[in-house]
């Protein structure tokens, strides 16, 4: 609790008297204790304690001596005298005594809100039943629990039994439009296409949902959806961060890795160990060493004047966090300056958590790649020599320059040498008006040429420090040329550093020494040597027996087919994140997936073939009454879908996607200025050629520092640190993106030219716009009022050519006149900025 007991505890010569009068008497009916239900601990209790009571006395504090997550101690007598729990005995213990006070000095907690009726309850209850403790659930092995007696596969059989007590029914299954566009957002980030719409709407057989899941699992889109879940939990990004932000080149061998993982259903178990110790495993391949790229995706400073041990140990810390959150869904880093408040973690487990990270170093394999990846090198490598000589003989030019005191003085060293002056004003860079003015002799120059010369000549000595400046910059950009190489860990050569505990997480301040283990609240690690490395935590995080690891990537997967996990608070699964709602089909999930041989694929198609996942998302007014935030899933999710799948989904209704797999980064169009917002260091976003700018958004060039404006905006990762849970916004902003922002314009005029070159009647191209946007045709009224718009816009571009060539742009059509075209694309417009456009129903 946030104040501790020895307050109480501290008045021994408090009276019975007074303390009648501050303390409620406690009373427990019999009725209470046995026809209550059974409280667990872990369940019901733990999570209140922690939430209440372990900032002050719990496993990091435990002031006036009281210890309430150690039934040892909670139930002992205290310094003062008392037993803040008695099993059996609610009634004598102080710990319901201090809850119930009315004395504000002794209310606990104190400086917080009372506990609740319920809260209360819980506790009466418990210390009735004889306050037995049991483990956290999420530290226990999963087991695979009996199913209940419910019809139907496993998932429905647990989830309809929980919307029995709720008094709930599950709501009727998708119309058949809903569910192909369902999974093929869920599957493939991307909309099903006209043809697989046509072919599923119109398949009846018994088989036709299923067949259309392998199809979807199978297709290597699957791996670009499902890679962009866990590149979030990767923080994944092209750039280093911090001041420089230099640019990673090289990345995007990791991301690919990803991809090509999940498209070949890698095990689960085995992408985990590749990711933490694929240099360790024997007879590495190099696409094993590609898999540590996971801890080279942290943020790295590349300051000069920096305390690299410093960054050293911030890098460390950051691969120690981020393993814990994605693989293990554990808060570690809580305990990196002192014991964690909520959870049996002590600093000292930080520690040697830490020390299986602390002996690696960054290793960068040249390869000698593909024909492509050299001929991007040469590319690269000739516009970095051009650039560089360029500089170079602007800033000898400029220094000799700022040697004459003038125009006429320079001009007088060059002896009337015409071709040689015009060469050097070639290479400083300068506009027409001023390259002529500094050619011509300094007479024939009216007044004012004169005086715009002079301040020129004022500028040189800055000219020359900025042109030396940006020498300097190339000159840091020419080691992160794209030359094939490898971004990977491997141990340090010479000489294994000691781990220390550090006081406080101060890296100056050595506390004791500390081996590499795990916590003790976990099964123990097995190592193959004296000295536990990488490769032995790898291999202990993904044993049966390790509570964590199975149910942590099920929740993951659960949350990108519904929305949320089971246990909500995806990236913790310790005291003070939430129970999960249904625990028994999470550890049947779990233990399916370590039994399938850790197969993610199997794993999905079970939950997508589920009639969970096949309801209607509709909203009930007796959900809303009973279960508003859907935690008992008596209907499927409705929300809007992630950034670079916004971008995707226009691409792909537009007809512009390109569907190239892995490879470089690409640089689509941006709004005006967009580079302006850079901080300090500037990088030149320069357009990729088509159709390499219509590739999907987890390939777009993400810089930490400056991110591409949509993608910030649809509320994608800053990609600084593991993220498990994206936040989704509802914002104006982001209409104001759809319907401005260039590459979406684009889209919108792409499917406009499209339906005004198309056959058949206007109400036949709404209808193909509807089926290739929305997959579905639009209803009478909906035809009517965008019938209705194609009219009135039509009628006004008549009038406005002008208008109508500007809203075209490229996307004028021979077949078609432009006011019908322009009139079509403010059509098209309309209807890809509909909220169901862009939202997983």
């Amino acid at each position: 609790m946030p104040v501790s007991f020895h307050m109480l505890m501290n008045h021994r010569q408090m009276s019975a008297g007074l303390l009648a009068t501050v303390l409620i008497p406690l009373t427990l009916s019999p009725a209470s204790a046995e026809s209550g239900k059974k409280i667990s601990f872990s369940r019901d209790v733990q999570p209140l304690l922690a939430k209440r009571c372990f900032v002050c006395h719990g496993p990091a504090d435990q002031e006036g001596g009281l210890a309430l997550h150690v039934r040892q101690t909670a139930t002992a007598v205290s310094e003062s005298g008392h037993r803040a729990i008695v099993p059996g005995q609610p009634e004598n213990s102080h710990l319901l005594r201090r809850v119930l006070s009315r004395d504000k000095e002794l209310r606990m907690p104190q400086e917080a809100p009372p506990l609740d009726q319920r809260e209360i309850d819980i506790l009466r209850t418990w210390i009735a039943q004889g306050a037995e403790y049991s483990r956290h659930w999420s530290f226990q092995a999963p087991k695979r629990p009996t199913l209940p007696e419910q019809p139907g596969p496993a998932i429905d059989a647990f989830i309809r039994d929980r919307l029995k007590d709720a008094r709930l029914v599950p709501a009727v299954e998708a119309d058949r439009r809903t569910l192909i566009r369902r999974l093929s957002i869920d599957l493939l980030g991307l909309l099903p296409s006209t043809q697989r719409l046509e072919r599923f709407l119109t398949d009846r057989s018994e088989h036709a949902y299923e067949s259309l899941v392998d199809e979807l699992l199978a297709s290597p889109h699957f791996g670009e959806r499902w890679g962009r879940h866990w590149l979030d939990l990767a923080r994944y990004a092209d750039s280093f961060g911090y001041e420089r932000d230099d640019v990673r080149p090289n990345a995007w061998r990791y991301r690919d890795w990803v991809i090509h993982s999940i498209n070949d259903n890698q095990p689960y178990d085995r992408f985990v160990i590749e990711q933490l110790a694929g240099d360790l495993l024997p007879e590495a391949t190099n696409n094993q060493r590609i898999a540590t790229g996971l801890h080279r995706m942290n943020i790295k400073n590349n300051e000069s004047g920096i305390n690299k041990e410093d960054y050293r140990n911030r890098e460390t810390v950051d691969r120690v966090n981020t393993t814990a959150t994605a693989i293990l869904g554990l808060t570690l880093g809580c305990a990196q300056c002192h014991s964690h408040k909520y959870d049996p973690i002590s600093q000292k487990e930080f520690y040697e958590f830490y020390s299986f990270f602390n002996n690696i170093e960054e290793h960068n394999i040249d390869i000698q790649g593909t024909p492509d990846d050299q001929a991007r090198y040469k590319q690269a490598l000739a516009v970095y020599n051009a650039r560089s000589t360029r500089l170079k003989t602007r800033r000898t030019v400029l220094a000799e320059m700022k040697k004459h005191a003038g125009l006429i003085a320079w001009q007088a060293s060059l002896k009337g040498d015409t071709k040689a002056l015009a060469g050097k004003l070639q290479v400083l860079g300068l506009t027409d008006a001023v390259r002529t003015r500094l050619a011509r002799p300094h007479s024939e120059l009216t007044f004012g040429e004169q005086a715009a010369v002079a301040v020129f000549w004022k500028s040189l000595a800055a000219r020359h420090d900025d042109t030396g400046k940006a020498i300097a910059q190339l000159s840091v950009q020419n080691r992160h040329l794209p030359k094939p190489y490898l971004m990977t860990l491997r141990e340090k050569a010479k000489g294994r550093r000691t781990t220390h505990l550090l006081v406080r997480g101060d890296f100056k301040r050595k506390g004791e020494p500390v081996a590499s283990r795990t916590p003790q609240v976990l099964p123990p690690l097995r190592s193959r040597q004296p000295s536990a490395d990488r490769l032995d935590l790898a291999l202990w995080m993904v044993r049966p027996d390790n509570p964590l690891a199975a149910r942590v990537a099920v929740n993951h997967f659960w949350k990108h087919l519904f929305g949320a996990g089971l246990v909500s608070s995806v990236d913790d699964f310790g005291s003070q994140g939430e129970p999960p709602s249904h625990p028994r089909l999470l550890d049947w999930l779990a233990v399916e997936l370590i039994e399938s041989g850790w197969n993610r694929k199997q794993i999905v198609k079970t939950i997508v073939l589920s009639d969970t996942y096949r309801q209607s998302s509709h909203l009930k007014s007796s959900h809303q009454s009973v279960d508003p935030d859907n935690r008992l899933l008596a209907r499927q999710s409705r929300f809007r879908v992630e950034a670079e799948i916004v971008r995707d989904l226009y691409l792909n209704a537009g007809g512009l996607i390109h569907h190239k797999l892995g490879g470089p980064t690409i640089h689509p169009q941006t709004p005006p200025s967009t580079e302006d917002l850079a901080y300090k260091y500037k990088t030149r976003w320069v357009v990729s050629d088509r159709p390499d700018r219509y590739r999907r958004g987890m390939y777009i060039h993400f810089k930490r520092t400056n991110p591409y404006p949509s993608l910030l905006m649809f509320d994608g990762p800053e990609s600084n640190v593991c993220q498990a849970i994206r936040n989704r916004s509802n914002t104006p902003l982001q209409a104001l993106v759809t319907l401005n922002d260039p590459v979406f314009v684009e889209c919108a005029q792409a499917l406009g030219r499209d339906m005004a070159i198309a056959s058949g009647s206007r109400s036949r191209r709404l209808d193909q716009m509807g089926r290739r946007a929305i997959s579905r045709r639009f209803t009478r009224q909906e035809t009517r009022i965008l019938l209705s718009l194609f009219e009135a816009e039509h009628k006004w571009y008549r009038e406005h050519s002008q208008e109508a060539e500007q809203v075209l742009g490229e996307y004028s059509a021979r077949e078609s006149d432009n006011a019908t075209t322009a009139a079509w694309v403010a059509v098209a417009r309309a209807i890809l900025n509909l909220d169901e456009f862009v939202t997983r129903e």
